[in-house]
């Protein structure tokens, strides 16, 4: 099949999946949530910190190289994979080692056994990092949305018998642990690759240079955006990081699921050409416009539902949660789409430019969040971090990336307009008609009728203004028919 056809069916695939994915963890964790209290969440969330950061050495940047490259061997990858058995291996150990300081470092003496054990899942990771490259490299969406489906579905349901057995914070630590070793199991029955008792220096030099920059980006970019974490754990709290990390999750889910998925197609679609600037240029903005109009309405949405939407699904206990989420829903927002410019770094093989523009743009979010620490509230972080992301590095993220491929921020301004206007009618049309509803009305039904209502106006206001985006999407899903009818 064409890049055109590959690409088609692995947004579809991948979209598809996502929709599942999210539909089945979002009620995974509303289970959760009411089963398990927040200071729970708050100890799993002080050791994902520390474990999310260990964990970008699992992979040491290899497995984006791996789909990146033009032309890619087997001693490339046998290679890759024995050294990512061993960085495994050695993560492993230096989290068994901190166990005693991270829990330590918080003042919590149940964090040790918690990270000792979370920390075997590094090593059981290593076995797909190859695997899973291979898989996205080859655009095998469909297969990875099985295993995607089956890891999370299998893993949600042993972290929801433990949480009815009251197992508390052990409960997310064991849906860690089993997610990930049916995510390896899988990897292997799909990927049809099986490595060999090879290892070669020259394969691995023939990697480093993309990988070492991409990997020095992301452990730098990682505890910028998980110094929030870090901090509110260390001068808050348990349970103010859990409310905190709560509100972000759900701001996260849009950027997860929309463009992280449109993000994993669109990057070896975009490294296979990536000499040619001027298509890649309009494949990021069409990619970027179609995103939006998924994303824009989702969060301006929950914006105006904020507190129904808390309230119904979580319960009263969660209730905190409410005016950090409508602060991080804006910035939402905007970083589903500002997220997506490391497709151009990575598919232009410029990871060392996107190195340095980490280094700078993170001196100034970790500074934002000591300001809003000063303050001595979590709703003081969300603000200062929202302003400083949202505003002030607006502009320069889309300017430095652009520059690679003739890319204006008027160009990324002008192909999300239209959504962001009709995004902004659907709100304010929600909101006024919630001023109506009887205020003793309760919150799930309150959801029941505004939900539908905002999804209405949007659809025919994107449907009245003929959107391009709307209409690509709709082609895009002609198309994607037709392939299924003529492949059969």
């Amino acid at each position: 099949m064409s890049l055109k056809q590959d690409t088609i069916i692995g947004i579809a695939w991948s979209v598809s999946a996502r929709i599942l994915l999210q539909g089945m963890g979002f009620v995974i964790s509303v289970i959760l949530a009411r089963l398990i209290i927040p200071a729970e969440f708050g100890l799993i969330a002080m050791i994902a910190v520390f474990a999310g950061f260990v964990g970008l050495f699992s992979q040491l940047g290899f497995g984006a190289a791996i789909i990146q490259r033009k032309e890619i061997e087997d001693r490339h990858l046998s290679s890759i994979f024995w050294l990512n058995i061993l960085c495994g291996l050695i993560l492993t150990g230096v989290m068994l080692s901190i166990a005693p300081l991270i829990a330590a470092f918080y003042g919590e003496p149940r964090l040790k056994l918690l990270v000792m054990f979370i920390s075997v899942n590094f090593f059981i990771g290593s076995f797909g990092t190859v695997q899973d490259a291979i898989l996205k490299r080859s655009m095998a969406f469909r297969k990875l949305a099985i295993i995607g489906t089956g890891s999370t579905l299998i893993s949600g349901s042993c972290a929801i018998t433990l949480a009815f057995l009251d197992f508390g914070a052990w409960s997310l630590a064991w849906q860690t642990i089993v997610s990930t070793i049916v995510s390896v199991v899988l990897m292997w029955q799909a990927a049809n690759w099986k490595p060999s008792f090879y290892f070669d220096k020259n394969a691995v030099k023939d990697l480093i240079k993309y990988s070492s920059n991409l990997l020095g980006f992301d452990v730098f970019n990682y505890w910028v955006r998980n110094s929030d974490n870090l901090l509110i754990g260390k001068f808050i709290g348990s349970t103010g990081l859990a409310i905190y990390a709560r509100a972000y999750t759900i701001m996260l889910m849009p950027l997860t699921h929309i463009s992280g998925t449109v993000g994993q197609v669109m990057f070896p679609s975009l490294s296979k050409i990536q000499d040619d600037k001027i298509r890649v240029k309009q494949i990021y903005l069409r990619s970027i416009a179609m995103i939006a109009v998924i994303t824009f309405p989702m969060m301006t949405g929950l914006l105006v539902v904020a507190e129904s939407f808390v309230l119904a699904l979580f319960g009263l206990q969660w209730a905190n949660v409410v005016p950090l989420l409508k602060i991080f829903c804006l910035l939402g927002a905007i970083e589903s789409i500002s997220t997506t410019i490391g497709l151009i770094f990575n598919s232009q093989g410029r990871t060392d430019l996107q190195f340095i523009w980490g280094i700078g743009a993170g001196v100034l979010l970790i500074g934002s969040i000591i300001f809003g620490i000063w303050f001595g509230t979590v709703q003081s972080v969300a603000i200062c971090y929202a302003v400083t992301e949202g505003i002030v590095l607006l502009y320069p993220a889309f300017v430095i990336p652009g520059k690679l491929i003739n890319m204006t921020f008027g160009d990324v301004v002008r192909s999300v307009s239209g959504a962001f206007s009709c995004a902004a009618l659907m709100a304010a049309g929600v909101y006024l008609f919630g001023m109506f509803l009887p205020s003793g009305l309760p919150h799930w039904a309150r959801l029941m009728v505004q939900v539908p209502l905002g999804v209405g106006i949007y659809l025919v206001s994107i449907h009245i203004f003929s959107l391009k985006a709307y209409v690509d999407i709709r082609q895009l899903l002609r198309e994607q028919i037709t392939i299924k009818f003529s492949g059969s």
